[in-house]
């Protein structure tokens, strides 16, 4: 009888929120030319669904001659005992993980708005604010840092455009 109990409370429960569609629309691989710090930094990257689409990984591999770098970015759903208003539908929590290592778990808050999402990284010093903006098949992603007392600077920005997989590894 117990166990029917707990498997009835099971079924009850409110099921996990899910990733907001419109992060899906990383999905695929893309040519990404952009920069960061005003210098050029070409990338390729590789969106896609994770564990029955609860996570969605971004990768995003530098291509540039002498500037290696890659990513795997990890977008989720923010789940119960996030903040109050994180727990919301239509928000969108992170991790960013990178050749630097990865600062680990860092408050992040973001949303998904009318043309795409956006995700704050909270690293104390200063906030990344990395902006999604969809144009027709494209993207647009900006990346601004707010530094305490400080103007808003850009920090980085990219066009992700589609391209095919062919010969492109994004083995983790």
């Amino acid at each position: 009888m117990l166990s029917l109990l707990a498997l009835a409370a099971a079924a009850a429960a409110e099921p996990p929120k899910s990733v907001p569609t419109v992060v899906g629309g990383l999905e695929g691989c893309w040519n990404v030319p952009g920069k960061v710090g005003g210098k050029d930094a070409t990338s390729v990257a590789h969106g896609e669904w994770q564990i029955g689409h609860l996570y969605f990984v971004l990768h995003l591999r530098s291509v540039a001659p002498g500037l290696p770098y890659e990513a795997a970015i990890i977008f989720g759903a923010e789940r119960a005992g996030a903040p109050p208003e994180l727990q919301k539908a239509g928000t969108i929590g992170s991790y960013w993980l990178d050749t630097f290592g990865g600062a680990g778990p860092v408050k992040t808050t973001g949303m998904a708005t009318k043309s795409g999402f956006w995700v704050a990284y909270d690293y104390g010093d200063s906030i990344y604010t990395n902006r999604f903006d969809r144009i027709g098949k494209d993207w647009r992603w900006t990346i601004v840092e707010q530094e305490p007392g400080k103007p808003q600077k850009l920090f980085a920005e990219y066009r992700l455009t589609p391209t095919t997989c062919r010969k492109m590894d994004f083995s983790l």
